[in-house]
């Protein structure tokens, strides 16, 4: 796709899902716009899932019991989890983000999860963006966002590692 498609792509989608703050938005910001705002819905929120699943991933990892890791596979699908288990180990993240198992509240079923997931990979996603008008109208996009606050470079990185990790799935 080239850098036009993916701005009309972006354009349309905002249009569609944020029509209001869509409209105060120039033809730099949506050249800037990454193209993960090009996404159909679906994609987009399976995105955030699995962006606020490798948040998670150090608190994930701590998850030894039965129960727990069959929540965890039940909702983000066999592959996704195998690899997110076997993937190196993540970096630290700041003072403040869900680091531990205790940071994360309790749920107890695959929705319950992957909502907190999309939620949080949806925080991820808009701290990757610079604030103004973009950042408005992808949060509309979004939809409900988990109250995190994160430097960019940090989402950045959740992102890459997101993508990377999208690859090695795929392959």
């Amino acid at each position: 796709m080239t850098d036009r498609q993916t701005r009309a792509r972006v354009a349309r989608s905002l249009l569609a899902d944020a029509p209001v703050e869509a409209r105060s938005l120039t033809w730099a910001q949506l050249d800037a716009a990454p193209a993960w705002l090009a996404l159909e819905r679906a994609e987009l929120l399976v995105l955030a899932l699995r962006c606020g699943s490798v948040l998670a991933a150090p608190a994930l990892r701590l998850w030894i019991a039965g129960p727990l890791r069959e929540l965890a596979r039940s909702t983000l699908g066999a592959p996704w989890w195998r690899a997110l288990r076997s993937a190196p180990d993540w970096p630290g993240l700041p003072d403040g983000l869900p680091a531990s198992l205790a940071d994360w509240p309790e749920v107890t079923t695959p929705q319950g999860l992957g909502q907190q997931f999309t939620e949080a990979g949806a925080a991820v996603l808009l701290a990757g963006l610079p604030h103004g008008s973009l950042r408005h109208a992808a949060s509309r996009r979004l939809g409900p966002v988990a109250a995190w606050v994160m430097p960019q470079a940090t989402a950045l990185a959740v992102l890459r590692e997101t993508l990377a990790l999208r690859e090695r799935v795929a392959a």
